[in-house]
């Protein structure tokens, strides 16, 4: 069991020498004086279990070094997230980019459709009805549906042809 004194102790004798260990170990005073805080923390809050039996001093570097190690990889795992996050933002805004750009083209290939063409190509695609309830609705044969669409189809998959690859 470590005392308070035994502690206090141990922390004027060893902190200087840890900071320049841990200095040493991260490259880095900011993070070493992060990692000797973090040993010295856990050492006070373990303290009840904490019997040191060999040197003081080697404990704490051991500690040091351990930790250091652990702070490194848990930095390393958080930027590895972080830098897939980016590449997924960097996705989905280049996705989006071709969808809008998709739709526009959509819209001009619609444009370019004879006018019975395109009203049977929106009364089936985006309205979603039959081929007889857009015959009923137009007043127009089943067949002539067919031929229509057939038709609207052929034309919108010649004027989205470079689009239409990407996605094969």
């Amino acid at each position: 069991m470590l005392e308070l004194r035994s502690f206090e102790r141990i922390f004027k004798e060893h902190h200087a020498h840890c900071l320049a260990f841990a200095i040493h170990y991260t490259g880095d005073p900011y993070e070493a004086e992060e990692v000797v805080q973090l040993v010295f923390s856990q050492l006070w809050e373990k303290r009840a279990h904490i019997v040191i039996t060999g040197s003081e001093r080697s404990y704490l570097f051991t500690a040091i070094r351990n930790t250091a190690i652990s702070q490194w990889r848990k930095q390393q795992v958080r930027s590895e997230k972080e830098n897939s996050f980016g590449r997924m933002q960097d996705e989905e805004v280049h996705m989006s980019m071709q969808a809008r750009e998709l739709e526009a083209k959509l819209h001009q290939a619609l444009e370019k459709l004879p006018e019975r063409c395109r009203e049977v190509f929106i009364l089936s695609r985006r309205q979603q009805l039959k081929y007889a309830e857009i015959a009923s609705v137009m007043n127009i044969s089943v067949k002539t549906v067919e031929n229509q669409m057939g038709k609207a189809l052929r034309i919108l998959h010649e004027e989205l042809r470079e689009y239409l690859n990407l996605f094969l």
